[in-house]
């Protein structure tokens, strides 16, 4: 026979991680659209299709749940589960990005870079809409630690990036430190210039190849093949 109550804690499990991922993709649509405060737990409840002690049971606060949102829209709302407890190391999240591994094998510092920007651009499709409720949040001490350690991580996620770039053949270009390079980086290629950029009328093709060639240019030196 077949581990019955095994079965069940895994369709139980399913079951609730379908919710959640409901309702955090509900709450990203309202916070896209309405701001932070324009949005209210009882439209996320409802869009959702659950109760309102659900949302405030499954996630506590509204800032809060914004802080899941931006979570799920940095690593993708289907591959979303739930907050790491805190604390937690950097070197626990970056594996989960789908990308991490291919960055990691990728044979010189500008394939590296490439399979960045491709699946950063699209995390910035995915954040920017939500930038405008991260800093509507802000006025009040949670939605202010909130966009700290938001930005933080950001700034943490594209030093480490960087730091395996600089250590593939080809590495940055002559001269360029690690620090000067994350700057670079967290100042071009952000959810507002993506956003900048689209409002310009640009496709979200014509931005990814936009930051490929600005950031090639900007850290890299000359190409170099795998064997070099």
């Amino acid at each position: 026979m077949g581990d019955s109550s095994g079965t069940a804690t895994r369709t139980r499990a399913g079951r609730a991680l379908a919710t959640r991922r409901r309702m955090v993709r509900a709450a990203s649509e309202i916070f896209a659209a309405e701001g932070y405060t324009g949005t209210t737990i009882a439209a996320v409840a409802d869009r959702a299709g659950v109760a309102v002690p659900t949302v405030y049971y499954t996630f506590g606060t509204k800032t809060a749940l914004l802080g899941e949102v931006l979570g799920a829209a940095i690593i993708g709302i289907d591959r979303w589960r739930e907050p790491p407890a805190e604390p937690f190391e950097l070197a626990e999240l970056l594996p989960v990005h789908g990308w991490w591994e291919d960055l990691l094998t990728a044979a010189t510092s500008r394939e590296a870079l490439d399979v960045f920007v491709g699946q950063g651009t699209d995390v910035l499709r995915r954040v920017g809409p939500l930038m405008p409720a991260l800093h509507g949040a802000s006025g009040d001490t949670e939605g202010q630690e909130l966009l700290r350690v938001s930005e933080e991580r950001r700034v943490d996620t594209y030093r480490e990036v960087l730091r395996r770039v600089a250590e593939t053949p080809g590495g940055l270009r002559d001269g360029l430190d690690l620090e000067t390079a994350t700057d670079v980086v967290v100042v071009l290629f952000s959810p507002e210039t993506y956003q900048g950029l689209l409002g310009r009328g640009w496709s979200h093709e014509r931005c990814t190849e936009f930051f490929r060639e600005v950031l090639g240019d900007r850290l890299l030196g000359p190409p170099v093949s795998p064997a070099e």
